[in-house]
């Protein structure tokens, strides 16, 4: 028997399980937090396989840039998916993608790693654009503030422990991460099957889902363009994060271990991501928006200055990382908070494409750069853009 696809009401009949079987903020944050962990198990392990594989810092960048095309490209096709499977199918692709993803980049070859790494970017995209709309569609405007951080504080276990077990098992195995990440991805498509959710069908407005269309359509509205500008910026510090950190320490001479912790070390801030949630409310949304992208840019200046100090540019990635948790309990609700009903599949799917875009864009001026500078100017960079995004998050309605 299907779900019905309409908000649910809290009874005290219901039973003990219902949180995680029947649509609501902890059933969204754990579906959230299994896609997390296939995902998050093989992060570290990525820039390394493709250092081994590529050879320097510039190629990996070209790679990523890559990559985030095929991102860009899935985000920007999944509206015509969704359309014609609906979401319910449509995640469950994504899902499959993500296992055969993991599949093939443990082959150990440039072609295999090659076509799994974009694969995985394209199920990231589905699965992170289809969760919205279901979130969108079962859960109240005036909630998605306090369903936020509880989606990013459930999903801190994953992306903790990913990082460090992840390098651990690339050390032990290269093909145990990836094995994992495929279990994972398993497990998420049985689950995701029995709950038999199927989301709100689309409503087609004038136009359908053109791609350029929508994209047209999105960044002619002021408030919309602000949101996406400003989740690039975080997802950004992220992708910096995860892809540069790693070759950085390995580079400086560090074992490839203390990559792995030190980004588990930046995602554990996540385990206070219901706190920052909290403040964010009592502050007001405007102003820790603004706040949390200028200690960002603070931290990762402090990064370049200590660049040849390998121990305290670590400790600056970890500071700096309390700015971008704070900004991941809260960021999203600027889209949420500003996209119209009727046309909330079409603007969800171009809204989505910041994560991809933050996997396109800085990777292709890295890659540049990279020919003339050493590594930390990728951090540079990113301090300098998330110093414009706190000046740009002043522009946020106060009544946010």
């Amino acid at each position: 028997m299907s779900i019905a696809a309409t908000p649910l009401t809290a009874g005290a009949d219901r039973p003990w399980y219902a949180s995680v079987t029947r649509p609501g903020p902890v059933l969204f944050a754990v579906l959230f937090t299994l896609d997390s962990i296939a995902r998050a198990i093989i992060a570290p392990v990525i820039p390394l396989e493709a250092l081994r594989l590529l050879g320097s810092a510039r190629n990996v960048s070209v790679a990523v840039t890559v990559v985030g095309i095929a991102g860009v490209c899935m985000a920007l096709v999944l509206p015509g998916i969704i359309h014609r499977w609906r979401p319910r199918a449509s995640y469950l692709l994504a899902i499959g993608m993500l296992g055969v993803a993991s599949l093939l980049m443990a082959s150990q070859t440039i072609t295999g790693f090659g076509l799994g790494w974009m694969m995985r970017a394209m199920a990231a995209a589905g699965l992170l654009g289809l969760l919205n709309i279901y979130i969108a569609g079962f859960i109240e405007k005036r909630d998605l503030a306090k369903s936020e951080p509880l989606r990013t504080f459930f999903s801190a276990t994953a992306w903790v422990g990913g990082p460090f077990l992840g390098i651990r098992f690339y050390e032990i195995s290269p093909l145990l991460p990836f094995a994992v990440s495929i279990i994972a991805a398993i497990i998420l498509f049985i689950y995701f099957r029995a709950l038999n959710l199927q989301a709100p069908s689309p409503v087609i407005s004038q136009g359908g889902f053109a791609p350029l269309r929508n994209i047209r359509r999105y960044f002619t509205q002021k408030r919309l363009t602000l949101a996406w500008i400003l989740n690039f910026g975080r997802e950004m510090w992220w992708v910096t994060l995860f892809t540069y950190a790693p070759i950085y320490l390995v580079q400086a001479g560090k074992p490839a271990v203390e990559a792995g912790d030190l980004i588990a070390s930046c995602t554990a801030l996540l385990f206070v991501s219901l706190f920052l949630g909290w403040m964010g409310r009592r502050i007001g949304l405007r102003r820790f928006i603004s706040g949390g992208f200028l200690w960002v840019s603070a931290a990762t200046f402090s990064v370049v200055w200590f660049s040849d100090r390998p121990d305290l540019a670590s400790t600056m990635l970890i500071l700096s990382a309390v700015g971008a948790v704070s900004l991941d309990s809260v960021c999203v609700v600027t889209f949420l908070r500003a996209v119209r009903g009727w046309e909330r599949p079409q603007m969800t799917m171009v809204f989505s494409i910041y994560r991809d875009a933050a996997a396109l864009i800085p990777p292709a001026v890295f890659a540049v750069l990279l020919s003339f500078f050493p590594l930390p100017v990728v951090f540079l960079v990113n301090a300098s853009f998330a110093l414009f995004c706190g000046l740009l998050a002043l522009k946020l309605p106060r009544s946010l």
